[in-house]
Order: structure tokens, then sequence, then C-alpha cells
């Protein structure tokens, strides 16, 4: 298995090069995607097919579900559009922003929270001028190419600045059918709820031991705690721990994780910050597809041993040379 270091919220950690990975991003309100590989005249060809949909869908009490459409700069488009034909209230924003071929992202944010009147221009100029900002904070990056400012790495870019509350990147490798090793990175966590490791594994264990008295083939026959540990990675102090469940019909269960739980309203300097690697908890899928047979028990937790061994901070990831504040 081939390793490779990739850069992921403020920190760095390897994943194996071979297997599928996918990312999973939120900054400035918005759920992120980035776009495949297109030329620019691409890009506002597509902006222009996403335009003309809500154009042709109707609304009862406005001439389309496209409330406003609007350029920003020569790279980025507003879309603004009713998730239904009855209601003026809460219409979704869409971004669009081209930086180059390889380098292009949807930002969805959801739901505006506008009165319940009519759009007209005026009505989504504070959202166009609050939103706007960050577009030019997004700075691409090269394939295998590192930041060297700070900032929080997403994909195929870093974001400086504010990033928004909630702000969220995290990488995951499919290491088997099924099992899935991920690197989470949250900042300013706002209204969320925040538990560190020990209290995960609390909740873990209630449910386990409830599942020991169950009488059926996916309650549990036996359920372990193989490491549960103080653990510093990087000199971030955070909270380890390794379960086992195995289930009355034979299928085994592992979880693993470490963490730090970081603080409501934080701020980039408490983050929340979790490595884990989860096998399924079921031998196949609701199609009836079975997952990858699991290797020994000692290889597995040789495999996550190895990937929490390649996380480290990565070295001027703060603004102003400020220090991360661990909270557990």
């Amino acid at each position: 298995m081939s390793w490779k270091t990739h850069c992921v919220g403020r920190v760095m950690m390897s994943m194996p090069e071979d297997r599928k990975l996918t990312w999973s991003t939120d900054f400035d309100d918005a759920i992120v995607k980035r776009l495949p590989p297109m030329s620019e005249p691409a890009f506002w060809d597509g902006v222009e097919l996403v335009r003309k949909r809500y154009l042709a869908q109707t609304h009862d009490d406005a001439p389309s579900r496209l409330a406003h459409f609007e350029k920003v700069g020569n790279n980025a488009v507003f879309v603004f559009h009713y998730d239904n034909e009855a209601s003026f209230w809460g219409p979704v924003l869409e971004r669009y922003v081209y930086l180059d071929r390889d380098h292009a992202y949807e930002l969805r944010f959801g739901m505006i929270d506008t009165p319940n009147v009519a759009p007209t221009p005026e009505l989504f100029k504070p959202y166009v001028a609050r939103y706007t900002p960050i577009l030019e904070r997004i700075h691409p990056l090269q394939a295998g190419q590192f930041p060297s400012r700070d900032g929080l790495c997403v994909d195929g870019a870093v974001i400086s600045g504010d990033t928004g509350r909630n702000a969220r990147a995290a990488l995951i490798s499919e290491l088997a059918h099924g099992t899935e090793l991920v690197v989470a990175y949250n900042e300013n966590n706002y209204k969320v709820l925040l538990t560190n490791s020990y209290e995960e594994l609390k909740y873990e264990e209630d449910h386990a031991h409830a599942l020991l008295d169950f009488d059926a083939p996916n309650g549990l026959k036996e359920y372990k705690v193989i490491r549960k540990r103080e653990r510093s990675l990087s000199g971030i102090a955070g909270q380890e721990y390794l379960t086992r469940a195995t289930r009355n019909d034979g299928h085994i269960v592992y979880s693993m994780q470490w963490a730090i739980k970081g603080q409501l309203d934080g701020g980039i300097l408490k983050p929340a910050i979790t490595v884990s690697l989860n096998t399924p908890q079921n031998p196949a899928t609701a199609n009836g597809k079975p997952y990858a047979t699991l290797p020994p028990e000692a290889e597995l937790i040789k495999l996550w041993d190895y990937a929490l061994s390649t996380f480290k901070w990565r070295v001027g990831a703060l603004p102003d040379g400020q220090q991360i504040q661990v909270v557990n």
C-alpha cells in the first residue's frame, strides 16, 4: 500500500495513494464541491444552463423560480432560486467560481433568510455583498503542492482569512469496500454539539451493552475496548480509543478514533480535529453486496498506528504565528 501526504484543513496526513479518496467540504456557510476540469467557456456554458433551468420552472406569483442572477467580477456568479413554485421564503443561493481549468467550485448555501416578499435585485444585494469576499480568497493549489501561507486546505485549494462559521474539511479514503479512514478538521464551531473521544466511546459502550442482550443476528456476543488512552500527535494532545464488537452472526466491527473536540465559538484557534477508521456494521450492503474481508486485527491496528504516525500540524497554517489551543 503506497501512501501520499495530503493537506486537510490545517493539518497534514498521509492516505493510501491507490485507494478512492473523497472530499467533504463546507466553508462560508456553504457546502462546497470542486467541479471537474473544464475550460472557461465550458464553465460559463454550464452556468447558463443552470440559469435557464430555473428560469424555465414556473412560480405561482413570479415569472419563474429564478429569483436573482448576478455575475460578480469576471469569474463568479450568484444564482438565487426558489425550491418550490409557491413560496418566496428562503431562496437557495448557489455560487459558482472559476479560477482555472482545474479549479472551479460550486458553493451551495441552502436557504437565504429573506422576508416572504417578491424578489427584487435590492432584496439580494446584501447577500451578494456578504458572500462575495471569500471568492477572492480561494487560492488554487497544483497537484502535490502544499500551501506556503496560512489558511484552510480543501480539495485543490487553500482558503485564507475568515472561512465562516462551521467551516470544515474532511478527506475520506476507502481502504476497502466498506472500510474508511477519515481525517476531519472543523473550525469556527458555532452552535454545534461537540464531543471528545471518551464521550463518543461512552455512547458506543452504552449502545453495545444494550445489544449484548439482544438475541438476533445483529446482536452482540462480545464487546471489547482494545485501547483507550491519551495520545499526542504532532504536539496536539488528543484522546484515542479502539473497540471490537463481535455480532451473534460472527461479523466483527472495529471502531477507531483519535480526536480533540474543539470549542463552541472557538474560532480558528480551537478547532475540532478527528481521525477515524471504521469497518462496516453489517457483512453486506442493503442490496446484498458483501463488504471486503478484513485483515487480521493486528494488521488493522498496525495500519491505524501508521496512519496516525503521519499526522502533523502544518507549519504556518495559522496567521501571524498563532498557536492552536487544544480543548478535550
